[in-house]
């Protein structure tokens, strides 16, 4: 399966010039680096339109590369989605149109070719001196239309071929069953409940009347079973679906008893009798036997396919919406996370599997009290069920109105929420009959009383707190934590542009759940500050601290267009507080001389506070713990910052200001300088080995991350220093530089290298004056209190731990110098 990263640059460049780079990129077979591009150019031109001709010829180029690179299903969502809209702008006989049908045919030939899938055709029965193949293909291209959300051409096909092996007395019993259970399958996620049930009947009873091949009868009678138990789960009947999904968990139990081997089929068909029952038990609010099932289904598919599989993420994603329910979102949200990732790699941005995972990820943060960023998501999700379900008033569209509803009430809109909720209403009852489903219904009864006593009972007051709610100043600040435990400190970070800071965050997690360090904010600086602020709030949300304030804080005294890493999703439509707002709200509830700020970056941030709150920072402000460089000067008697460090290059007057007032005002600082980096070498074998073990969204990020940034960094120092082509690398960064700090070994043809990711990480080391027997002994009480957790613990705490067992390997203590007036 080909990898992506879930990480890619949202940085708003213009249209034309990341085109150019997409086409120049195309041209040198640099896949990863066009599609790139394109999307990035893609959506900016969403904004404008997003069924305009130049999307549709956006998604055109997409689909090319795609097919390119072999992925043929995402090839072809990509160029289906264009020749809808060049039909509709351009008309069915366009030349782009053709343009398109063209690459579409090319698509499914090499499908064919490499799996047998025939051409899109319909079957019309086959004559007495034709073999099987026509009915094979036609069922193989249903399945496949079906699975790729083309409801509506996947139901003819497959109706077709159902009438010709009715029509065919020669046809096999194995092939109307898997032609009808397949038909019935896509009635039910069409919400044709009736039509789904005769269907799953009529496989049943041809399944009992299949050969004498035991284990395929077994099997087909397990399936029909089990869909026909799906049907009662969607209509409502849910006691029934479960005694039902529970017979087939005994038949296949005793099918995987008979084995000798250990059948990987049957397997995975338990894994899905696991799902399905944890489905029906949770609509029966029975949560944790729900998990439990889910987890099962997970562990197996864990053992037998890709971590980064649908079906992974399937279980995922379950697993997630159960723990929201149960009240822990916090644990949910990286779980949820991931599945929305693969989902949208797997099946594009416009398949209801996708639209799921978004609304199970809209109701994970608004769990955690993060309701504006559940809004965009929960829309999306809505737009894609409205375009991908032909019914108009489909009843798989009811939960994520439910959701909608919540979510429009959590952020002050009572009014379109009874709207949702109320249409909600009349959807369900023109899809159920009585008695069918009433706890549906009941439920969205209880949400539109709720809804409408909040209009009546809203106040002058009240809408005041409405609209302060949607200034976007004030926007996701949770509740502040100054006394969750361990020492208070702001964060300040430039993470964004390489890898380091992201390891620091994850290391400054693992701090906050031993309760060591209380992070009470973490600022994003240094333009593009916004986007950077975006990618520290969802690394937190993966590592399960949705609770920690990210804010947007300065520019950091540069202006200049970088090159970003980014998550590749609706992470891009957060909404983030202004650190200038949030911090002195977070000082004014500490206690005092209590509060560390600890600086990642420059400190244009830390001066900008100095300025404008200087009896806060005087009175709240313990410590201040810089990465930088600093020496003492004869002449001044002071501390003076290293103006050739590039973190107090960025604002050098800014950089003066702080070491001045901080020594002016008794204030202690401790400053790290680059040396740190080169005393405690980290080698790619042990970001290597982090990637393969832990299954972390991050840790193949950090991997990827790091390998593109040396490489681009060793091009950077082969440059002549006068080389634009630099950016800000100071010339004593050349190529002896390099490989005396990366310890490389120059081969005509190929270099080894052992990397370092920074020195950010050393801060929290020096910072707690920590002794590496005494992290030793935290570490293993760490793990040992985690020993009783579910696994969804340890999906995030293994990354964790893994990297804190690097970070102590090497000490940088003497790298480091303090003052203490």
């Amino acid at each position: 399966m080909r990898q992506k990263s879930f990480l890619s640059g949202l940085i708003e460049k213009p249209i034309p010039t990341l085109l150019k780079r997409g086409d120049d990129a195309y041209l040198l077979e640099k896949y990863d680096d066009a599609i790139h591009f394109y999307n990035r150019a893609l959506e900016q031109e969403r904004k404008c339109d997003s069924s305009s001709t130049d999307v549709a010829s956006l998604l055109h180029k997409i689909g090319v590369v795609l097919a390119r690179q072999g992925d043929s299903f995402a090839a072809m969502n990509s160029f289906e989605e264009a020749l809808k809209i060049r039909q509709e702008k351009l008309g069915p006989g366009s030349e782009d149109a053709a343009e398109t049908t063209a690459q579409m045919t090319k698509v499914l030939d090499d499908i064919r070719s490499q799996t047998g899938v025939g051409e899109r055709q319909y079957v019309r029965g086959k004559s007495n001196d034709a073999d099987d193949k026509p009915v094979e293909a036609s069922l193989e291209i249903g399945t496949n239309l079906f699975e790729w959300g083309e409801y509506k051409e996947a139901e003819e096909v497959l109706k077709q071929c159902v009438d010709s092996m009715n029509a065919n007395k020669e046809s096999s019993d194995s092939e109307k069953f898997q032609a009808l259970f397949t038909l019935a399958s896509l009635d039910r996620a069409q919400g044709k409940y009736d039509e789904a049930k005769a269907l799953y009947l009529e496989a049943l009873k041809t399944a009992k009347k299949m050969g004498e091949e035991s284990e395929q009868v077994d099997m087909s009678i397990v399936n029909s079973i089990a869909g026909y138990a799906e049907i009662l789960r969607k209509a409502g009947d849910l006691w029934q679906a479960e005694a039902l999904h529970k017979k087939v968990r005994g038949m296949l139990l005793k099918a995987k008893s008979t084995e000798e081997d250990n059948d990987t089929d049957i397997e995975l068909q338990l894994a899905v009798s696991h799902t399905q029952l944890g489905c029906t038990v949770f609509e029966l609010k029975k949560y944790e036997e729900a998990l439990y099932e889910h987890q099962s289904a997970l562990q197996i598919r864990l053992e037998k396919l890709e971590f980064n599989d649908a079906l992974v993420s399937e279980s995922f994603n379950y697993c997630a919406e159960t723990l929201c329910a149960m009240g822990h979102g916090a644990k949910a949200l990286p779980l949820s996370m991931h599945a929305v990732d693969v989902r949208k790699k797997e099946f594009g941005c416009s398949h209801p599997a996708y639209a799921h995972a978004l609304c199970v990820l809209a109701q994970v943060y608004n769990s955690v009290g993060r309701s504006l960023d559940a809004l965009p998501l929960i829309e999306t999700c809505l737009e894609i069920c409205e375009t991908a379900f032909q019914k108009k008033n489909h009843a798989n569209i009811i939960p994520n109105l439910l959701v909608y509803g919540d979510i429009l009430s959590s952020v002050g809109e009572p009014q379109k929420a009874l709207d949702t909720l109320q249409r909600a209403e009349e959807i369900h009852k023109s899809n159920f009959k009585a008695g069918q489903k009433d706890f549906q219904l009941e439920s969205c009864q209880q949400k539109i009383d709720k809804a409408s006593k909040a209009i009546e009972n809203e106040s002058s007051q009240q809408k005041m707190k409405s609209a302060a709610r949607k200034d976007s100043s004030h926007r996701n600040c949770p509740p502040d934590n100054t006394d969750s435990g361990g020492q208070p400190v702001i964060v300040f970070t430039d993470i964004g542009k390489d890898v380091d800071d992201v390891f620091a965050l994850v290391v400054l997690a693992c701090l906050k759940r031993m309760f060591i360090l209380n992070p009470l904010a973490v600022i994003a600086t240094l333009s593009p500050q916004d986007e950077r602020a975006r990618l520290a709030r969802v690394v937190l949300d993966s590592l399960g601290l949705p609770d920690v304030p990210v804010c947007i804080g300065t520019d950091g005294g540069s202006q200049d267009l970088v090159e970003m890493h980014c998550f590749d999703n609706e992470q891009h439509l957060l909404n983030l507080p202004y650190g200038s707002v949030l911090i002195p709200r977070i000082l004014k509830d500490a206690e005092p001389k209590s509060v560390t700020l600890l600086c990642l970056a420059n400190l244009k941030d830390i001066s900008e506070l100095m300025v404008k709150q200087p009896d806060l920072f005087s009175e709240k402000i313990k410590n201040v713990v810089i990465m930088g460089g600093a020496s003492y000067s004869e002449a001044s008697e002071r501390l003076e910052p290293d103006e050739t460090a590039y973190n107090n290059n960025c604002d050098p007057a800014a950089a003066r200001m702080v070491y001045l007032e901080c020594q002016k005002l008794n204030i202690p600082t401790t400053t790290i300088s680059r040396s740190a980096a080169y005393d405690c070498p980290f080698t790619i074998n042990n970001l290597n080995n982090l990637r393969l073990k832990c299954n972390h969204l991050l840790a193949s990020e950090i991997y990827e991350g790091n390998s593109k940034a040396i490489l681009t960094l060793w091009n950077k120092v082969n440059l002549p220093v006068w080389n634009p082509g630099r950016g800000r690398l100071p010339p004593r960064c050349d190529k002896d530089w390099f490989c005396k700090f990366f310890r490389v070994t120059i081969d005509d043809e190929e270099g080894h290298v052992q990397q370092t990711l920074g020195c950010d990480q050393q801060l929290f080391i020096y910072m707690m004056h920590w002794q590496r027997s005494i992290v030793s002994r935290l570490i293993k009480s760490y793990i040992l209190a985690q020993k009783d957790t579910s696994w969804t613990e340890p999906y995030t705490n293994w990354l964790i731990v893994s990297l804190l067992r690097m970070a102590w390997r090497r000490r940088s203590m003497e790298c480091c110098t303090r003052l203490s007036d």
